[in-house]
């Protein structure tokens, strides 16, 4: 009986941490659900986060540190060190702008470099997605990089690649952007792993939680509309059974473009996504750099590095 308990008692713990236990459900149910769960972390590698100093050069609550985008030697306060806050006095680079090139710079050449001493390697050929000019321009004249954009030329709508670049690229970079990309976003995962070569390396972010499942704003977006009313806007879909749905409450992102978030993604379907579009190691890149300034204080939002073997 102590042996039965002891397993029961583990059960509930796998179960409570990836969400799988209700009272609806008990707990065989809860215990298959949790094995379902847990397949996925033989797949997904968590890169460790190390310790590491803080370097201040004496000064409390200060980061020294160079920015691997334009090369610049910055200094910021500790609180400054955020995902989308601009802290890079010289081209107003963010954590996340930095995270995202210091995953590119490992994955293609096994170190983490800055731009300005990355390497000129005119046969590695990339694409961005609506990709930040600051790092766009600057990786031009390193590698066979184009940034493409959903608004205007050059454009791509992921949703609907031109077969002529199917298998074209060696990496794809794609920071903050699927959550704005219409459902079903499995589509938009499949093209990408289309568009790279054998090996090629899909460099990733969005905006995700730990827990829960990814939450679809519009499940059965259609044919619709944004609405703009004096200072409010809705959207108007038509189903496809012809249902006409309102909604409100939008929530749009800053920058040009199609920005209205269609979704709030959660890390384990994103692990799904990526899987079930082929991709075959996935890399959530959690340690920080902090000579380049990239200091993570929450566990979740984090770059992706996601390969096709």
């Amino acid at each position: 009986m102590k042996g039965v308990n002891l397993f029961k008692k583990n059960v509930f713990r796998y179960a409570w941490k990836f969400g799988t236990y209700t009272k609806k459900h008990g707990l065989k149910k809860a215990l298959k659900r949790s094995f379902e769960k847990l397949k996925y972390s033989f797949y997904v590698e968590r890169v460790p986060a190390p310790h590491a100093e803080e370097i201040s050069n004496g000064k409390p609550n200060t980061l020294c540190y160079r920015c691997n985008i334009c090369g610049k030697d910055c200094e910021s306060e500790i609180t400054d060190l955020t995902r989308e806050k601009a802290s890079c006095m010289s081209c107003g680079s963010t954590v996340r702008m930095r995270a995202i090139i210091r995953v590119l710079s490992l994955e293609l050449f096994g170190e983490s470099l800055a731009i300005p001493d990355f390497p000129i390697r005119h046969d590695v050929v990339g694409m961005g997605m609506s990709d930040w000019e600051g790092y766009a321009e600057r990786l031009k004249p390193k590698l066979d990089y184009r940034n493409t954009y959903y608004h205007k030329e050059p454009q791509l709508d992921i949703i609907s690649i031109p077969s002529d670049l199917e298998g074209k690229f060696d990496f794809i970079i794609s920071t903050d952007v699927f959550e704005h990309v219409k459902p079903p976003i499995s589509i938009a995962f499949e093209n990408t792993r289309k568009l790279l070569k054998p090996n090629g390396v899909f460099i990733f972010s969005v905006p995700y939680l730990k827990e829960g499942k990814t939450i679809e704003h519009f499940p059965e977006l259609y044919r619709y509309e944004i609405i703009k009313n004096n200072d409010s806007s809705f959207l108007k879909n038509i189903t496809r059974s012809g249902v006409e749905q309102i909604y409100d409450h939008l929530v749009f992102h800053g920058g040009e473009g199609s920005t209205l978030e269609m979704r709030s993604f959660s890390e384990s379907s994103l692990m799904e996504e990526f899987l079930k579009a082929g991709f075959t190691n996935v890399r959530i890149y959690r340690d920080q750099d902090l000579k380049y300034g990239i200091r993570w204080e929450i566990d979740c939002s984090l770059p992706i590095a996601a390969r096709i073997k």
